[in-house]
């Protein structure tokens, strides 16, 4: 489970708001027993690491909490907020960011006060707000006068601390709304969205030197900060000047809107990021708890759902936040501190334990060239030139597996995609084209030795032997031996041309097979129904007289059927994931060639799987499909489908291995491996695969430097 390091804390003035769920802990005008009672119940519940406070008006019963903190291992923080919030003193609304320098000076002496108290409570953190916004002319002077107080807060808060002769405190500043709303359901205060928090932190932090400064940011807040976006259309116009007619391009500003923030703005705070909080609110005007109510997660018109916090925990995991995570939730009508909080800790955890969330690429990016630089490519192309006959040598000499599963499992890695013009990855069209990435990729999954196999084409079959042959001779072992090397067959259903259902036999023969010491044979099979089903049917005849002189020469064979469409002769096919669609055709492809004796097919899983895995009993492979570019799809369908009948026998991948975003394809392929082959969850194969990047990395620069001085 992810950030499990990170201190839970709970917002005490909100979890225990007061006796009937009344304001009298906000106002610090709590009854001894309710006050004592709740320290107790946070304190007791070991999922909590701190508690967040606020002031205590009674010295007396101030006094009785501290005495039962100090007994207690939770972390402290006090919350300066509420007291601004509530202004019994009736101070400007502004506060500390008042442009007149009197009502400035009254909002920091107040937050002093609340230092000195907050320090009696021996706190880490001091949060507070920045005070209200004063509008669009008048923000950038309130913008002075808040980092003017924040300096004088900071000042004091290290002479306290220095009398004291202790560390000072974090000094926090919490990032609120600027919705101006009528009814005061909002906070309309001048901090504010992420980009102007960060401006007020650089300067305290940067030109004032006050490291203990720092920012809140909070998951409830996120959907209500805005940020001003100015549209802009480009305008075309053209002016005729007596024979001539200039053209200009212009833009202009159509009008400035406003956009909620996402959870990736905490990559841009992440220097200034001192605490984090995580609520709920309500953004239907309707609903008696309209606005930023803090209700709980289990209140059915909340807007933060389970995939907000996923995102929100996924976030703070990818910038590796070591900061407390605050429960800021509170109770409502009949509702319990207790139970509301329970529902905090499910939502949660349940949100770390989403396999997108603990799945995260963060820093880590999986650079080719770094793994296969450039000089070593081309040395191959040498390789080719002065020695083209070790590569039939290499591949007759490769030891063979005795069976062709050991435990009647495969995870082959598929690599056959350039010999029928599909050499897109996402918006790169030819990011497979460029062969030093595409081979770097498929060499680093092999060598690495988490996949049962390679299914290629005749090119990077020999390439593989080539490099193979390095491997040998610079006293390593064979990737190759023991591997089940399956060819690829037919490649003349070319990508994105008139008669692409027509794909006969131009890689592999069965006889080549057998040339090359090669231990199976795969073929495709698409089936398009309509106006071009006659070239489909022919591909069918050539499929099954492939698998008929298979069948002779004693080869398995990996028949990949599909169910295709497209929308009109200039788009681009699409495979039909429908289960019905898979249950016909597996049943046209299975009575193919004489024998089904040793076939195995691929096809993608889909919903209702387990009515396509009950249509045969060949084995099932799961193939992977275009790249998504993250893992945690195609290990989550291949545990999905493992589950559906005993018939499903692996994964039969490429791209989503070889091109998974920015992470390691080897450690993508050791997650496959270990779901197919040792039954992993999905949750455990992700959380062991991004343990396993980098292994071995400089390993094959080393071969090419021992081999090809």
């Amino acid at each position: 489970m992810i950030l499990k390091d990170n201190i839970v804390t709970v917002v005490q003035p909100m979890a225990f708001p007061g006796r009937q769920n009344t304001n009298s802990m906000q106002r610090g005008e709590p009854s001894e027993k309710y006050l004592m009672e709740s320290l107790k119940t946070i304190a007791q519940d070991g999922y909590f690491g701190g508690i967040e406070i606020t002031r205590i008006k009674d010295p007396v019963l101030r006094k009785k909490a501290i005495e039962f903190l100090k007994t207690t291992k939770l972390h402290i923080f006090f919350g300066a907020q509420f007291v601004q919030s509530l202004n019994e003193e009736g101070y400007a609304p502004t506060d500390i960011s008042s442009i007149n320098d009197l009502d400035r000076v009254n909002g920091v002496n107040r937050l002093k006060d609340l230092i000195d108290q907050a320090y009696e409570f021996n706190a880490e953190g001091f949060t507070f707000r920045s005070g209200r916004d004063p509008g669009i002319e008048l923000r950038d002077a309130a913008k002075l006068s808040l980092v003017r107080s924040i300096h004088e807060l900071c000042e004091y808060s290290d002479s306290v601390a220095k009398r004291l002769k202790r560390k000072p405190m974090k000094l926090i500043l919490v990032m609120f709304d600027r919705i101006n709303d009528p009814r005061g359901r909002f906070h309309n205060q001048l901090i504010g969205p992420t980009l102007e928090a960060i401006e007020i932190a650089r300067r305290i932090r940067d030109e004032y030197h006050h490291d203990e400064f720092g920012l809140l940011y909070d998951l409830t807040h996120m959907l209500l900060i805005r940020n001003t976006k100015s549209i802009i259309e480009h305008i075309n116009l053209e002016i005729q000047s007596g024979d001539q007619t200039k053209r200009y391009d212009n833009l202009i500003k159509v009008e400035d809107v406003e956009e909620p923030e996402f959870a990736e703005v905490l990559q841009y705070l992440k220097p200034y990021l001192s605490h984090v909080h995580i609520g709920n609110c309500v953004l239907d005007p309707n609903d008696p708890n309209y606005g930023d109510a803090h209700i709980s997660f289990a209140y059915p018109n909340g807007a933060i759902k389970l995939r907000e916090i996923a995102d929100f925990v996924k976030a703070l995991h990818e910038m590796d936040y070591t900061g407390p995570i605050g429960f800021e939730v509170m109770p409502r009508g009949r509702e319990g501190s207790v139970p509301v909080l329970q529902h905090s800790k499910s939502f949660y955890d349940d949100a770390r334990t989403w396999q997108d969330v603990i799945y995260s690429a963060g820093k880590y990016k999986f650079v080719t060239r770094d793994y296969f630089p450039e000089w070593a490519f081309y040395k191959l192309t040498d390789l080719r030139v002065k020695n083209p006959e070790i590569i039939e040598e290499t591949l007759k000499s490769r030891k063979r597996r005795k069976s062709l599963t050991d435990d009647g499992y495969l995870v082959i890695l598929a690599a056959d995609h350039p010999a029928r013009r599909v050499t897109g990855v996402g918006e790169h069209s030819t990011l497979i084209g460029d062969r030093l990435e595409y081979l770097g990729r498929i060499v680093r999954v092999l060598t690495y030795g988490y996949v049962d196999g390679v299914m290629a084409t005749p090119d990077l079959i020999d390439e593989l032997a080539m490099i193979d042959y390095l491997y040998k001779k610079s006293g390593r072992k064979s990737f190759l031996d023991n591997k089940v090397i399956m060819g690829s067959m037919n490649r003349s259903g070319l990508a994105g041309i008139e008669y692409e259902m027509e794909d006969v036999i131009t890689a592999y023969w069965p006889k080549d097979l057998v040339r090359f010491n090669l231990d199976a044979g795969k073929l495709l099979f698409r089936l398009d129904t309509g106006k071009y089903s006659r070239w489909s049917l022919k591909t069918l005849e050539e499929c099954a007289a492939a698998v008929r002189e298979c069948n002779e020469l004693g080869l398995p064979v990996f028949l990949e059927p599909l169910p295709v469409k497209r929308e009109n002769e200039s788009s681009a096919y699409e495979t039909i994931l429908d289960a019905d669609e898979l249950i016909k055709i597996v049943g046209v492809v299975s009575a193919i060639g004489g024998s089904s004796a040793k076939m195995w097919i691929k096809i993608p899983y889909v919903p209702n799987f387990e009515r396509v895995a009950r249509s045969t009993t060949l084995p099932i492979l799961i193939l992977g499909g275009e790249s998504k570019e993250d893992p945690t799809y195609t290990i989550e369908n291949l545990s999905k489908a493992l589950e559906s009948g005993p018939n499903v026998r692996g994964a039969l991948v490429g791209r989503n291995v070889l091109f998974p975003g920015d992470d390691d394809p080897a450690a993508v392929s050791y997650g496959v491996f270990r779901t197919v082959h040792d039954g992993l969850s999905a949750a455990e194969a992700l959380e062991d695969l991004i343990k396993r990047r980098n292994d071995n990395f400089d390993e094959l620069k080393k071969v090419f430097e021992e081999t090809l001085e």
